[in-house]
């Protein structure tokens, strides 16, 4: 099917909100590890999920990949943030970023964090997915606060008529 050594599933996933903080970066030089990191660190040392109303219960975190340049080597959007039920008054410094509803290939990232997310990315963008560079998405739930066995799941937007080919 794909150029892929990773299990992942097909899934229609329905639109969402996020209120977080976010970089511009490129995937350029390592730079967006580096201001992914900043994000993260921001984020938690600010203890920025507090300051953020209307949060969806049971709170979920985000991290959205947007406003693609080109595809993931050139320049885009990086968002830390929590799902809200919608944005209302956005606090200082944040921003908001609404996910339409779009068809995703779903990876489980299970173990070491980071470690293990960057190793799904680094498969899918070495990849033949057909990717369609507008949204993508890590989900940070319940299963990612668990002591063993953390989980995250990887949403990369994908072309659903170019998936239906390949089937």
């Amino acid at each position: 099917m794909y150029k892929i050594d990773l299990p992942f599933t097909i899934k229609n996933i329905p639109a969402r909100t996020v209120v977080g903080i976010a970089r511009r970066t490129t995937g350029a030089d390592g730079r967006s590890t580096k201001d992914m990191m900043a994000a993260w660190a921001t984020f938690l040392q600010t203890n920025a999920s507090a300051k953020i109303k209307n949060r969806a219960v049971p709170p979920i975190m985000y991290a959205v990949y947007s406003d693609y340049e080109t595809d993931w080597r050139g320049a885009f959007s990086y968002l830390i943030g929590c799902g809200v039920t919608r944005a209302g008054t956005v606090p200082e410094g944040m921003e908001v970023r609404k996910i339409p509803a779009q068809t995703y290939a779903v990876f489980s990232a299970k173990g070491q964090m980071p470690d293990e997310v960057l190793a799904i990315w680094s498969m899918v963008w070495l990849s033949d997915l057909p990717r369609t560079y507008t949204f993508d998405f890590e989900v940070y739930d319940s299963r990612f606060t668990r002591p063993k066995a953390r989980e995250v799941d990887v949403c990369v937007a994908v072309d659903p008529e170019e998936i239906k080919k390949a089937e």
